[in-house]
């Protein structure tokens, strides 16, 4: 399983059931289309939060990126700004993707 797999599979499902407050402090839907790994959907709108594979019909953020981009981002979360001003890494509502900083 690659790091980017483990991350949506068990990290961040874990983290939310850990953390069932956490959802609720950020109440967006994000999607991350991850080159080379998939799709996943993270809702964080009701309950604790659900990570599901696959895209969402209206995410409020979508991130863009490929598998070793988002890797690196995950190793390094400061190295955003400069992913996205490489153009590596896209971000469709940069409020949103802020507080993503609060489940990672």
């Amino acid at each position: 399983m690659s790091k980017t797999q483990g991350f949506f599979n068990e990290y961040l499902p874990n983290k939310l059931q850990k953390n069932p407050d956490l959802a609720s402090s950020v109440n967006q839907i994000y999607q991350f289309d991850i080159t080379g790994a998939g799709t996943w959907t993270v809702d964080l709108t009701s309950g604790q939060g659900e990570v599901s594979e696959g895209a969402h019909d209206n995410p409020g953020c979508t991130i863009t990126c490929a598998e070793g981009d988002f890797e690196s981002l995950l190793d390094n979360p400061q190295s955003a700004m400069m992913l996205m001003t490489t153009g590596k890494l896209k971000i469709s509502n940069l409020m949103a993707a802020m507080s993503l900083q609060k489940i990672l």
